[in-house]
């Protein structure tokens, strides 16, 4: 998201800290049940797609836009920043191995199961460092749905049943941090 890099950081160290000594996990479970009693089905279908906003595939289909229209730096620069999101969280899951909403308190489960452990959201970090690669040189108000996009992205991962929400903290977090760190190594080799 297009957050200072230290609230990002520091959103991805609250959230670690509050997971590691529990802190995290009755919150979490309030959110979430208030959270889920919202579906009906019109939503829950809604969900089950544009969850994938925050996966690779939702990556290949934003940069094989860019590549048709002509645009294929912008093309690279979303496959990167989506690629790396996506490999620093996968990264991090051993760091705090945390069993996902479904196996932890039976929750029900929109959308495939995925893989790994809970903690961070790698969709959320996906749809993170989307958002603030697209929203590199544009106006406030185009940021800002960027933004609320990739917030919605892993409001709809809690949703689904598959994240925690102090998960998805951590996830835009690392997002953002992805994003910005490869926004810095273009400009230092561009």
């Amino acid at each position: 998201m297009n957050v200072h890099p230290l609230l990002a950081a520091g959103l991805v160290a609250a959230s670690a800290r509050a997971v590691a000594d529990g802190r995290a996990d009755a919150p979490d479970r309030r959110l979430r049940e208030r959270l889920t009693a919202l579906r009906t089905p019109g939503r829950d279908a809604v969900v089950r797609v544009g969850t994938d906003v925050g996966s690779l595939y939702g990556v290949a289909i934003v940069a094989g836009a860019f590549a048709v229209a002509g645009r294929p730096r912008g093309a690279v620069r979303v496959a990167a920043a989506g690629a790396t999101a996506w490999t620093v969280a996968q990264a991090a899951k051993p760091l705090l191995p945390r069993e996902r909403p479904y196996e932890a308190d039976g929750a029900e489960r929109l959308v495939v199961e995925p893989a790994g452990t809970s903690w961070p959201s790698g969709h959320a970090a996906v749809a993170a460092a989307l958002a603030v690669t697209l929203g590199a040189g544009r106006t406030s108000m185009v940021r800002r749905a960027l933004d609320a996009t990739a917030l919605a992205v892993g409001v709809s991962r809690v949703y689904a049943g598959v994240h925690h929400p102090s998960d998805v903290v951590a996830g835009l977090g690392l997002g953002t941090l992805s994003a910005r760190l490869l926004r810095r190594v273009r400009r230092r080799d561009g």
